[in-house]
């Protein structure tokens, strides 16, 4: 098993995957295709014989790098892949010298237990900001810098 950068011959994988997720809320198409190619966005995958366990997507800004999307596919969750890839990301933030921010559905119990379990700290809420209702919380990682 191993971290490594998504490209676009992973593409197909990635989009079911994040269809099995994230169901009505996935990205389209043409959003995971820009990412993949855009040199602004972090795509890192745990794979294993080629197929993609668990993704991490994030955007980086001149001083900050955002995580836009994690998902570990259902069949292997809750074995710490998507802790693997946020404590690669959390290295990489570290090592560039930038913040590291990411954005939660504030009824998404398991992950915010994760992301303040890692150091991250709720400094921010957008009520209603989901389509469901549900209030977006803005969190960052503690000790970036």
């Amino acid at each position: 098993m191993q971290i490594r950068k998504i490209k676009v011959e992973h593409f197909d994988q990635l989009y079911s995957l994040s269809k099995l997720i994230f169901k009505e809320e996935s990205w389209s198409k043409d959003q995971l295709r820009e990412a993949i190619e855009d040199d602004n966005y972090l795509c890192i995958s745990l794979m294993d014989e080629g197929k993609i366990l668990a993704f991490l997507i994030a955007v980086q800004s001149l001083d900050d790098i955002n995580i836009v999307s994690v998902a570990t596919h259902s069949d292997h969750q809750k074995k710490g892949y998507a802790t693997r890839l946020l404590n690669w990301m959390i290295n990489l933030a570290k090592y560039v010298e930038k913040t590291l921010s990411l954005e939660v559905k504030s009824k998404n119990e398991v992950a915010i237990k994760l992301y303040e379990k890692l150091g991250f700290v709720k400094v921010h809420e957008r009520p209603r900001y989901y389509r469901d209702g549900d209030t977006a919380l803005i969190m960052f990682l503690g000790d970036t810098k």
